[in-house]
């Protein structure tokens, strides 16, 4: 009995934690050094309407786009997540698709 608790529980928890995981699509507000200000076009209000997005060495550009430098304020991007731990507070993008 449980083994059944232990992988409803675990069922569970990666349930919650995937949901969270889903790619962000909005606008590019602001560019800082390292990262960038996303305001966050979204149907759900417990959703911060601006998000800040983190690069890494491996974030990958598709589109109008091809590197951070080239990004611009007011460029249309979705980004979508690297599979991070809930350790980590903040949105590391793996890949950034330029409208």
């Amino acid at each position: 009995m449980g083994t059944i608790k232990k992988r409803l529980g675990l069922f569970i928890i990666s349930s919650i934690l995937l949901t969270g995981c889903g790619s962000l699509h909005g606008t590019v507000a602001e560019k800082t050094e390292a990262s960038f200000m996303l305001d966050v076009q979204t149907d759900d209000a417990r959703q911060d309407p601006i998000q800040e997005i983190f690069l890494t060495d491996h974030t990958e550009f598709i589109g109008a786009a091809s590197s951070f430098e080239e990004l611009e304020e007011g460029d249309r991007v979705k980004v979508t997540p690297f599979d991070t731990t809930p350790d980590i507070p903040y949105f590391l993008a793996s890949r950034i698709t330029v409208e």
